[in-house]
Parts: C-alpha cells; structure tokens; sequence
C-alpha cells in the first residue's frame, strides 16, 4: 500500500445526462475515486467502499455479487455495485455494474456501463431487468484500446435472466488499476458535482475477485499493492466499509454505516 496523500478531481467533469434513464439515473454518474491516502497507510474515500490493486498494467477484472435491496426512506439516495479498470489512479473508470437506488422513498434497480469520463449508459430494464436477490457476475478485459466489458444476472431462484456485452473504444484509459467497489454515484450539475446520499444496501458481498495484472491472473491478495477502501463523509463519518479478504483472497463483504 502506498503511503502518500493525493486528491483525484476527475469527478470535477460534465456529466452527460443519457437519454431514456430514470430521473436518478439520469443525474448519477459513478466517477474516479475521490481518496485520500492516510500516513497510517489506510484508504478513506467519498465515494468509495471496497478493494483496488494498481501498480501493474491491468488487462481484466472480474467479479461477482448479489444485487441488495434498498431501504428507502424519503431522502433520494443511490448506491453503485461493479467491477472495472482505472479510476483508483487515475481520471479514467472502464466499468459495469448496477444500481440500488431510492427516489420518492421508492425502491429502483437496474444495470449499466461507463467508459468515464465519456456519459453512463443504463440498460433497458424490460430488456436487462435486475431483483434484489439476483446473482452478477461482470468482467472487463482490455485489448489496446479496446474494451470489452460483459455481465450475466442468474435469477435467485435460478437459471440465467440474461447476458449483456458491448465493446466500447478509449483513448485515455491507462490500465492502471482494477477494482471492486460500492460506490456513492456522483450528481452533475454544469460542471459541478456533488456526492449524493449512499442508499442504505445492507451489505453486499463480492466473490470471484480476480483481476490481471502484468499478464498473471490471480485473486485481491495476491497483488502486493491491494488497498482496502473505507467511505467516508469529508468529516469522518465512515458511510460504509469493506471487511478483510477471506481465506481465498477474492471476496469480501462491503457493509453500509448509518450516518
């Protein structure tokens, strides 16, 4: 873990409301970390909860989870679940995942894509339809410029709901780091974006964590630089936070925090 303190602004951008979203959706966008490095060697960020490894060029992440259910309350409220590469060095996120959202004190749930710092895309829901209690298994892989980022939902009761899969061009992305995060999503105004409230999901746990890096595929803990990351309001209130990795290095349990 590196010891240093460093501020990443990518979040500081235009977001690009997508066309066809959820009010929520459309005004949410799930941004580069917002992180600070502590002496003590720990990892707090705004947006953040969960793991990273960098320090090696990355050319696939993967992962699982079970989608959570919201409790909603009348605060409108958003929590992103995903895997993807870059964000945690850098100003680019190649990403996918879903969402547990409150708007109205009204439960929404759904599934999309990011090539930050180019617009989220949400998937159409009659056609990829995400439950509480749905299995997601997403995978990035990176070839050059290329990026194919893939997704599969197996209902609880199950049998497979449906796969997703697009591959989508970038040529800022730098294969920095890979990651397996609950998220805070970011709403934009002009230039201008704020955390938004973290819905209250529980917990949600991520297996299969495995990632490669410098061409060796291998789980969390066998990257020498493995960062577990506590989200925390600006005054150090923890919203949520990660646990340590099990036995097999590639799952851990993200736990929301009253605030």
């Amino acid at each position: 873990m590196r010891r240093r303190t460093r501020f990443v602004l990518g979040a500081l951008l235009l977001a690009v409301v997508p066309v066809g979203s959820s009010p929520l959706a459309a005004a949410a966008t799930n941004a580069p970390i917002q992180v600070l490095h502590r002496a003590d060697g720990s990892v707090t960020s705004t947006n953040w909860s969960g793991y990273a490894v960098a320090d090696e060029t990355f050319t696939s992440v993967q992962g699982g989870w079970v989608e959570p259910s919201a409790t909603c309350t009348s605060t409108n409220s958003a929590a992103a679940f995903w895997v993807g590469i870059d964000g945690y060095d850098s100003d680019s996120v190649e990403q996918l995942g879903t969402d547990a959202d409150c708007s109205g004190g009204s439960p929404s749930y759904y599934a999309w894509y990011e090539m930050y710092p180019a617009a989220s895309v949400t998937l159409s829901k009659s056609s990829y339809p995400v439950t509480p209690g749905d299995h997601l298994a997403a995978r990035v892989v990176a070839n050059g410029s290329q990026y194919t980022l893939a997704m599969r939902d197996t209902a609880a009761s199950g049998g497979v709901r449906w796969t997703f899969q697009t591959t989508q061009s970038s040529t800022v992305a730098t294969d920095a780091s890979a990651e397996w995060v609950a998220e805070a999503p970011s709403e934009c105004l002009i230039i201008v974006c704020r955390v938004l409230p973290l819905t209250d999901f529980g917990s949600v746990t991520f297996v299969g964590a495995q990632a490669t890096g410098n061409g060796a595929f291998g789980p969390i803990s066998s990257f020498s630089d493995n960062n577990s990351i506590t989200m925390e309001t600006s005054g150090g209130t923890v919203k949520a936070s990660p646990s340590g990795l099990n036995s097999t290095g590639m799952s851990f349990t993200s736990t929301w925090h009253s605030s």
